[in-house]
């Protein structure tokens, strides 16, 4: 079985502009994921899809191979599922290559290791599932109400509250890892669905770059690492 690993990263971003090539730890933030996917042994590949020539060169340097990406997969409204299928028609095209299982791998988590890469995909390969998803466990969502106007509309009972620990955990998505069976990703445009199998990690190493405050966070903990053995160790809690 053959597994690639596609990072997609377009120069264009609006709350952070230059996010993927901005220093993180003493490297750009593109580099972390990069290093991450070469160090894993179950990756074959490690390209990266891009239409910045700054970012491909960036690529080149830290070890990752560049898919030119067409501009019109690079807009702000371009959804991910249709650079995926680019990546693979170029591999097919270019490199007569086709992947049994595409990692999609988000530049933006720095802090998703190698380790959390070969779990994926292990799981993947083990289960013959459609797709595996790195998720983290989470109770944001039992806080959550509707707005209507200035007058919040909680769905439990405030004179109730329970406990934090005593409520039910749900598992948020987190965008920094998935594995896809190829065929399943040509036959659906998705790159998760049918059976969907999950990884699961700590909300710090599932952060997301977002926001400026989300770099700071990216820093502190990629510096913590530095000073632990072998640069992989599981992260604490946020």
């Amino acid at each position: 079985m053959s597994v690639v690993a596609i990072i997609p990263a377009r120069g264009g971003s609006k709350r952070i502009p230059g996010k993927n090539l901005a220093p993180v730890a003493g490297k750009p933030l593109l580099a972390w994921t990069i290093e991450a996917a070469l160090d894993a042994w179950s990756i074959d590949h490690v390209f990266v899809s891009t239409e910045d020539d700054d970012i491909a060169r960036c690529a080149r340097r830290f070890g990752a191979e560049v898919i030119p990406r067409p501009l019109e997969f690079a807009s702000d409204s371009a959804q991910t599922e249709p650079v995926l299928l680019h990546a693979l028609d170029w591999l097919w095209e270019v490199c007569r290559m086709s992947p049994d299982y595409v990692s999609l791998l988000q530049c933006t988590s720095p802090l998703r290791s190698t380790a959390i890469i070969d779990r994926a995909v292990s799981k993947a390969l083990e289960t013959g599932c459609d797709a595996v998803v790195g998720v983290h466990e989470t109770i944001e969502h039992f806080f959550c109400g509707d707005l209507e106007g200035d007058r919040l509309h909680v769905a439990y009972d405030p004179q109730n509250r329970p406990r934090t620990q005593d409520i039910r955990r749900k598992y948020r998505e987190n965008g920094s890892t998935y594995v896809t069976r190829t065929e399943f990703l040509r036959e659906t445009g998705c790159r998760m669905g049918g059976d969907t199998r999950a990884v699961v990690m700590t909300p710090t190493e599932g952060l997301d770059i977002d926001h400026f405050h989300d770099l700071m966070l990216a820093q502190h903990y990629l510096e913590q690492r530095r000073h632990t053995t072998g640069g992989y160790a599981r992260l604490p809690l946020i």
